[in-house]
C-alpha cells in the first residue's frame, strides 16, 4: 500500500528549526531536517548556540500574535524545567529587572499574569537612578545542551537529519523519485540569501556576551539603561553576561573594548558575580559573539503555495512552502508557540492543496 504521509523537509536545524521538526513528527507528518550545521557545531553563522537564554518576552502590549508564541513557549519551558532539568539543560530562578527610563508598557507589562510571583518592586528596594523594577520567576537555558536535547527528542520520533547546504528553495523540494510534499523554510539569517526567499527585511544583529564561571550565582537580572546588561546563570555553573545589539556590526571577533564594558556593567547590576570585587576577579571561561536574525515587521511565521512542474510538463503540482523565520533576539522564548501556530497552519494548507491538486491530476487523466 501507499506510504499517504506528508513528507517534509525542514531547512535550518537552530531552536526554530529544530522546535519545528519535533511538532510536525508530533503531528504525524514524515520529517527530515536539512542543515548546514546541526547541534554540538560552533560557528558565527550558526546563531543558537550563542544564545543568553532565558525566557523574557520582548513582544509588545499591541501585539497579541507575539504574545500568544511567548506564552505558548512559557508553558512548555516550564514544563521541560519541572520533568526533565538537567536533560534540557532548563533552571528555574527568580529574575530581577530594573529599568532607568521606563516606557509605558515596560510600567504595565502585559506578561505579569503569564508568570509565576510577579511583582512591582517598592521604591526603597530599586538601585539608585532605577525607576521601575519588577521581581518573577523564569527559566533559563543552556543552549548547546537544550539543542542537543531537541536532536534527541526529534530522532527518537523518527526524524531524519542530512548535513547539506541549501542555496535555493528548490533545492529541498525533491524531485521526480522522491517528490516531497511540504517545504518548510527555518533558515534566519540566511533567510535573507536562500534563493526564492531571498528576504529584504533581514538584517543581522550583533550581539557580544562574556560567559564567566560563577556557580553561586542563581538569579537571572536584567538593566535597562543607555545600554542593555544582563545576567543570565545556567545549570553547568556558568553564567551569561551581556550584551551588545550592533544593527550593522559584522566582525565575528570578541571586541575586548566590549568585553570590558559588558564585565563592568554586568558587576555594577550584580555584584554578587565578584561579592563586590569587580570584574578583576570574574572567572572568564570565554568571549562569544553572535548575530541575532532581525526582520523589519517582524518575524514571518505564515505558508505560500509553490508550484513544481509535474513529470516534465508544463503542469504544475502544488506544494505547500512555510516560514518560520527572522525572530531576532527572541528564537527560544517564541520557539514552541511559533512552531504550533505554523504547524496548524501547514495542516489547514496542505488539506486544501491535496483537494487542489487531485482536481489537476483528474483534468490530466481525462485528457
Amino acid at each position: 500500500m501507499p506510504n499517504n504521509t506528508p513528507k517534509v523537509h525542514v531547512i535550518g536545524a537552530g531552536v526554530i528549526g529544530l522546535t519545528t521538526a519535533v511538532v510536525l513528527l508530533a503531528k504525524g507528518y514524515d520529517v527530515t531536517l536539512l542543515a548546514k550545521h546541526f547541534p554540538g557545531d560552533r560557528s558565527g553563522d550558526y546563531t543558537s548556540p550563542w544564545a543568553g537564554a532565558r525566557w523574557k518576552t520582548v513582544a509588545p502590549n499591541n501585539d497579541l500574535r507575539l504574545q500568544r508564541y511567548d506564552t505558548e513557549t512559557f508553558k512548555v519551558f516550564w514544563k521541560l524545567a519541572k520533568y526533565c532539568p538537567a536533560e534540557a539543560g532548563m533552571m528555574v530562578v527568580p529574575s530581577f529587572d530594573y529599568y532607568t527610563n521606563p516606557t509605558a508598557e515596560q510600567r504595565d507589562p502585559w506578561w505579569k499574569n503569564v508568570v509565576p510571583g510577579f511583582h512591582i518592586m517598592p521604591k526603597k528596594d530599586l538601585p539608585p537612578h532605577v525607576q521601575v523594577g519588577y521581581s518573577y520567576t523564569t527559566v533559563t537555558i543552556q543552549p548547546e545542551r537544550y539543542l542537543r536535547w531537541l536532536l534527541m527528542q526529534f530522532v527518537a520520533l523518527g526524524g531524519k537529519h542530512q548535513r547539506m547546504a541549501v542555496a535555493d528553495i528548490a533545492d529541498a523540494m525533491g524531485d521526480e523519485q522522491n517528490p516531497v510534499d511540504i517545504v518548510v523554510n527555518c533558515t534566519g539569517m540566511h533567510a535573507a540569501s536562500l534563493g526564492g526567499v531571498k528576504d529584504k527585511h533581514m538584517r543581522a544583529v550583533r550581539g557580544q556576551n562574556v560567559v564567566v564561571r560563577a556557580s553561586h550565582v542563581r538569579k537571572t537580572m536584567s538593566m535597562s539603561s543607555d545600554a542593555y546588561t544582563y545576567v543570565i546563570p545556567r545549570s553547568d555553573g556558568t553564567v551569561v553576561l551581556g550584551t551588545t545589539k550592533e544593527s550593522h556590526g559584522t566582525c565575528p571577533d570578541p571586541d575586548p573594548v566590549l568585553a570590558k564594558d559588558i564585565m563592568d556593567r554586568a558587576c555594577k547590576c550584580c555584584p554578587d558575580l565578584t561579592n563586590g570585587k569587580g570584574i578583576d576577579r570574574l572567572d572568564v571561561v570565554a568571549h562569544i559573539v553572535g548575530f541575532r536574525p532581525a526582520r523589519e515587521g517582524g518575524p514571518r511565521v505564515e505558508t505560500q503555495v509553490r508550484g513544481r512542474s509535474l513529470f516534465g510538463s508544463s503542469t504544475k503540482k502544488y506544494a505547500p512552502l512555510a516560514h518560520n523565520y527572522g525572530h531576532d533576539g527572541s528564537g527560544f522564548q517564541s520557539s514552541w508557540g511559533s512552531a504550533k501556530h505554523l504547524v496548524g497552519l501547514i495542516q489547514e494548507g496542505y488539506k486544501s492543496l491535496q483537494i487542489r491538486n487531485s482536481r489537476i491530476q483528474g483534468f490530466i487523466s481525462r485528457l
